[in-house]
């Protein structure tokens, strides 16, 4: 009889120790995405494609996966509702309810209508041409940030809701100049219609790349389960599958933009 015991005690701890070494949460994966360029688009984008790659490495089961607003994915991560994200920017705030691994940098570039001549910050600053596209409560480098307070003091600045709503502006010329990621305009930007219509300047060489990383939720995952997710995006780092992933979506330009360091 204690043999017996001793056995289904032994198996109660391996099951115990197997379950506390798998890097997948106990009810599932649940994953927000949010929509920003080709991160995700109808259920496709590389973010879908990064999150299916690093469940199927790790064999972790994937039960809800949706797209909502970029602040509802945030406060669903931070009330359990969910608890994967993608693409986000790392800040003291978030690290409080989430482990978070980038596996992209990435620079705001200036986008610029071909009708306007300026190639220089003093030039723009003094164009009357120039009308500058800004998305409502986003925020850009310092650097970038304080130029945009020039603007506004010269009454050239236009506020949009979301991306989509400032691309739609540029196309129709409402705005003639915005800052954008590559990984947001690049299928806008590479469409026929807009072909030679739109220059891609870099007017501030040392402005920070912003990270965008894998948000875990502390509800779902321990410190020991979310490291073996950042191992497997350094991994994928290693052997170009973040690469191959990033470039079925992306054009070799806007990849080469991107700095694929986990």
């Amino acid at each position: 009889m204690k043999a017996h015991w001793a056995a289904l005690l032994g198996g109660a701890l391996a099951s115990m120790a197997a379950l506390g070494d798998s890097p997948c949460p106990a009810d599932g994966l649940k994953v927000g995405y949010y929509l920003i360029g080709s991160a995700y688009e109808n259920g496709h984008g590389y973010d879908v494609d990064l999150v299916h790659e690093l469940a199927r490495r790790l064999g972790c089961k994937i039960v809800q996966e949706d797209v909502y607003p970029r602040i509802r994915v945030l406060k669903m991560l931070e009330h359990g509702q969910l608890n994967l994200g993608t693409s986000t920017v790392p800040t003291p705030d978030r690290r409080k309810y989430a482990w978070i691994y980038p596996y992209f940098y990435s620079k705001n570039m200036i986008l610029l209508s071909n009708q306007i001549g300026a190639r220089t910050l003093d030039q723009l600053l003094a164009e009357p041409a120039v009308k500058w596209g800004v998305i409502r409560g986003y925020r850009h480098s310092p650097e970038q940030d304080a130029f945009i307070e020039q603007l506004t003091k010269r009454g050239k600045v236009v506020m949009a809701n979301d991306e989509r709503d400032l691309y739609a502006m540029l196309s129709q010329r409402i705005v003639t100049a915005a800052f954008a990621h590559p990984f947001s305009y690049d299928n806008w930007l590479n469409s026929p219609a807009l072909s030679g219509q739109v220059a891609v300047l870099d007017l501030f060489p040392s402005s920070e790349r912003i990270a965008g990383g894998l948000m875990l939720a502390h509800s779902a995952f321990s410190q020991q389960q979310a490291e073996q997710w950042q191992t497997q995006l350094q991994q994928m780092a290693k052997d170009s599958s973040l690469r191959k992933i990033f470039s079925k979506y992306l054009s070799a330009d806007s990849v080469a933009q991107l700095q694929l360091q986990p």
